[in-house]
C-alpha cells in the first residue's frame, strides 16, 4: 500500500518549497563581486607604486619589527586590493587625514604601554591632528619625529620659545635639557599638568628645597609656580616677579621701612614692644631697592631660628 502525496504538491507546497530555499541560502556566504578587491596585497605591492615612501619605509622601526611580516602598509591602512584595482586616495584608510579624536586610534593598538595610556585625555589628543602631527610614521628619525629636541615642540608652542629666551631660564636651547626632560607629551598625571603636582618635578632636580624643615615658607609646600615661572623670566632666579615686589604680594612692608619720608626716631605702631628706630627720609626708597633674600637668605626654609622676637625665629634669615 503507498501513500499519495499528490494533494499537497499545489500552491502550499510550493510556498513551502521557496521559504526553505530562502532560508538555506540566507544562511550561506554571500560572494560579492568586490570581494576580491577588499583583500590584502601586501608590501611590495604597496611599495612598488609608492616608491617615495619604499626609499625610506624598508629600514623603517614598523617594517623591521612587524607582528605582520609583508602585510605593515595595510595593518595601518588597511586592505588595499581596491585602491590597486581603482586607485584614488577615498579607496584606502589614512590615518594622517582621517583622524578624529572621538574615534579609535589605530596606532594604539599596537602602542599600548603604560606611556600610552593617558593620551585620550590630554591636550595633544585634543587639539593634534592625530599622532601623525609629531611623527612622520614612514620615516627613520629617532622615535620617528619630525624634528627633534625642542624644535618640534617649539613650532606649536610659541609663547614658551619666547620665555625660553628671557635671561633667566632653564638651559633647554642650550641642549642642556630637552622638553621631554618635564613633560610627558603622550600625557601624564604629574608631567604634563600644569598642577600642584609638578613641584615634585622640580624638587627631582632641585632636592635642597624640599625639606621638611623646622621653620617652612608655605608656599613651597604648595607650588613652585607660585614664585617662579619654570620655562622663563625677566628676573634673576625664574622669578615670576623681582624683589621685593614678588615677597610684597604676600608681605606687608617691614615696620622699620614703612614710614614714608620720616626723618628721626620713630615707634613702629603695629609692633610698640620693638622700640624706637630710626627712620630716613630715603628709607621707603631703600627697601624697595633692596632684595628681601639678603636678609631673608634661606626662603625655602631653613632649621635654624632667626634672631627676631616677633617672628618666633621663623624669619628665614639663616
Amino acid at each position: 500500500m503507498t501513500s499519495d502525496t499528490s494533494g499537497i504538491r499545489g500552491p502550499l507546497f510550493t510556498a513551502l518549497v521557496a521559504m526553505l530555499a530562502v532560508l538555506l541560502i540566507g544562511s550561506m556566504p554571500v560572494l560579492s563581486q568586490n570581494d576580491e578587491k577588499v583583500s590584502m596585497i601586501g608590501d611590495e605591492a604597496c611599495l612598488d607604486c609608492h616608491d617615495e615612501v619604499a626609499a625610506t619605509f624598508r629600514m623603517n622601526v614598523h617594517m623591521l619589527n612587524a607582528e605582520t611580516p609583508g602585510f605593515v602598509c595595510e595593518s595601518c591602512h588597511g586592505p588595499g586590493a581596491l585602491h590597486e584595482d581603482e586607485g584614488g586616495e577615498e579607496t584606502m584608510y589614512n590615518p594622517a587625514t582621517e583622524y578624529s579624536s572621538v574615534a579609535e586610534n589605530r596606532c594604539l593598538d599596537c602602542h599600548n604601554g603604560g606611556q600610552f595610556q593617558a593620551v585620550s585625555g590630554n591636550a595633544h589628543h585634543e587639539v593634534a591632528d592625530g599622532c601623525s602631527d609629531c611623527h612622520a610614521v614612514h620615516g627613520n628619525a629617532d622615535n620617528l619625529l619630525k624634528r627633534q629636541g625642542q624644535a618640534l615642540c617649539l613650532d606649536c608652542h610659541s609663547e614658551v620659545a619666547a620665555q625660553l629666551r628671557l635671561p633667566s631660564h632653564h638651559p633647554v636651547l642650550e641642549g642642556v635639557m630637552d622638553c621631554q626632560s618635564c613633560h610627558n607629551p603622550h600625557g601624564d598625571i604629574n608631567q604634563f599638568a600644569v598642577t600642584g603636582e609638578n613641584r615634585e618635578l622640580c624638587l627631582s632636580c632641585h632636592p635642597q628645597h624640599e625639606g621638611p624643615f623646622v621653620y617652612e615658607h608655605d608656599p613651597v609646600n604648595e607650588d613652585c609656580g607660585i614664585c617662579h615661572n619654570a620655562h622663563g623670566a625677566v628676573a634673576n632666579n625664574l622669578l615670576v616677579q623681582n624683589e621685593p615686589a614678588l615677597c610684597l604680594n604676600c608681605h606687608s612692608m617691614h615696620f622699620h621701612t614703612s614710614i614714608t619720608g620720616y626723618d628721626g626716631e620713630f615707634t613702629p605702631p603695629l609692633n610698640p614692644e620693638r622700640g624706637a628706630f630710626t627712620s630716613q627720609l630715603d628709607s621707603w626708597k631703600a627697601a624697595m631697592t633692596t632684595n628681601c633674600t639678603q636678609c631673608h637668605s634661606q626662603v625655602h626654609g631653613s632649621d635654624l631660628p632667626s634672631q627676631g622676637i616677633t617672628s618666633q625665629g621663623g624669619s628665614l634669615t639663616r
